[in-house]
């Protein structure tokens, strides 16, 4: 092989390993993400199928599939994830997702991404006041509840 065709080669190799889509997951506590890695994608590959391909390769313990994720490094679902404020007032906790900064309003496996998107999970609630849906996503670590943040 001459010179030429090695640096191409490694230039190939180089640029290969640099690129990819950025996964970042921030807990229900924390701004500080409890995850960041970057995985490979090809060509396109779906936020559900990326997320659980980087779950799966870095031994991340979630439950869910690519058309939704119900709970990452055990946080609680369903019940568990509710608060009940008041007679008139509760949250709904679970897992929200956004893609180079923006919140596609569609399941992961309908959204498609390629090597360069940067995407995060974050606990997030959806805040229900009087009868109506007030707020959906809102991060769960800017409030902190102590149903999911005491230090027991």
């Amino acid at each position: 092989m001459n010179l030429i065709n090695r640096l191409t080669l490694l230039a190939t190799l180089t640029l290969s390993q640099a690129f990819g889509a950025t996964l970042t997951i921030i807990g229900p506590c924390d701004e500080k993400p409890l995850f960041t890695g970057n995985l490979p994608i090809g060509s396109t590959m779906s936020v559900g199928a990326f997320s659980i391909k980087a779950f799966e390769q870095n031994n991340i313990e979630y439950k869910g599939t690519v058309a939704g994720v119900n709970s990452i490094f055990n946080t609680p679902m369903g019940l568990d994830a509710m608060e009940v404020l008041s007679d008139t007032e509760m949250r709904a906790h679970g897992w929200c997702y956004s893609v180079n900064g923006k919140s596609p309003e569609v399941f992961p496996d309908k959204f498609y991404i390629e090597d360069d998107a940067d995407v995060v999970w974050w606990f997030g609630y959806a805040l229900y006041l009087d009868g109506e849906w007030i707020t959906q996503c809102s991060p769960t670590h800017l409030i902190a509840p102590e149903q999911f943040c005491s230090a027991n």
